[in-house]
């Protein structure tokens, strides 16, 4: 409700409450007082309604005299409540007055326990950090792996000729070419004829297979080039033979050798 409502319906609640007054003071007379309820009853109306008698609140509905008393015990009532609370202030402002330093104690100990409470409130709503170790290990310092350099290098194939199904490949008189045990960017230029598809690139010496990966060949320039990064660091040092195997049955092989790689990144030499 807006605010220039609400103050007009109090000004009609008050101008309803005089006409109503007004009204019962005079609509219902009664001069001879028949079957008016002694004065005590309408003092302990006055002063405790709701434990009165119904017929007591009926009666003062209809009798205008009886209305009036009641109306001037309320009244009554009313002053004599004021007056008794502003003696209570007046009583405690004197008491407060002829005893300061009862009232600073008093106010002090309020204010500490308002202090204590909002410290206890604090201590059990807030979670507690974990305890310093003052006597605690530094905790070690993890090296960076550095980055990983891959060096260029590149392995003619093209000169192989490519077996073809499960006939084992003849390496013959083909040398081993030095490889180093190092990370790489191998290129494998592969055959005439090779087509672009994916190719299985293993080294394997002994019926065993030490390092494989798959590449995808693509036409580069008129040849077929695989390019892949390896990182041969981890074989044993040796001869292998390098085989590249196609999905349809095509292998080429090539006999190498892994070369060790000294501290300062150069190929030891035979």
């Amino acid at each position: 409700m807006r605010i220039k409502d609400r103050s007009g319906l109090e000004e009609q609640s008050k101008d309803f409450l005089a006409f109503a007054r007004s009204y019962l003071s005079d609509a219902f007379p009664n001069p001879d007082r028949q079957g008016c309820p002694p004065d005590e009853a309408l003092q302990s109306l006055a002063v405790k309604p709701s434990e009165s008698e119904n017929a007591i609140t009926e009666h003062i509905a209809s009798c205008s005299p009886c209305f009036k008393r009641y109306s001037e015990l309320l009244t009554d009532l009313q002053l004599q409540r004021a007056a008794d609370q502003a003696l209570s202030l007046k009583r405690i402002f004197s008491w407060s007055r002829a005893h300061p330093l009862l009232v600073g104690a008093a106010l002090a100990c309020a204010l500490f326990i308002a202090i204590g409470v909002g410290l206890l409130w604090i201590r059990f709503s807030v979670p507690n950090p974990p305890p310093l170790e003052t006597h605690q290990k530094p905790n070690p310092v993890q090296p960076m792996n550095p980055t990983v350099a891959y060096s260029p290098f590149t392995l003619d194939l093209t000169n192989i000729s490519p077996i073809r199904g499960s006939k084992p490949p003849t390496i013959g008189s083909q040398r081993p070419v030095r490889v180093p045990g190092a990370p790489l960017d191998l290129t494998l230029s592969l055959p005439l004829g090779s087509e672009e598809q994916a190719y299985s690139v293993s080294l394997r010496a002994a019926g065993r297979t030490f390092w494989s990966k798959s590449a995808q060949a693509h036409l580069n320039n008129g040849r077929i080039l695989i390019r892949i990064q390896v990182d041969f660091r981890e074989l044993p040092v040796g001869n292998y033979n390098l085989q590249v195997e196609s999905g349809t049955g095509i292998c080429v092989s090539q006999p190498v050798s892994i070369q060790p790689i000294l501290p300062d990144g150069r190929r030891q030499k035979p």
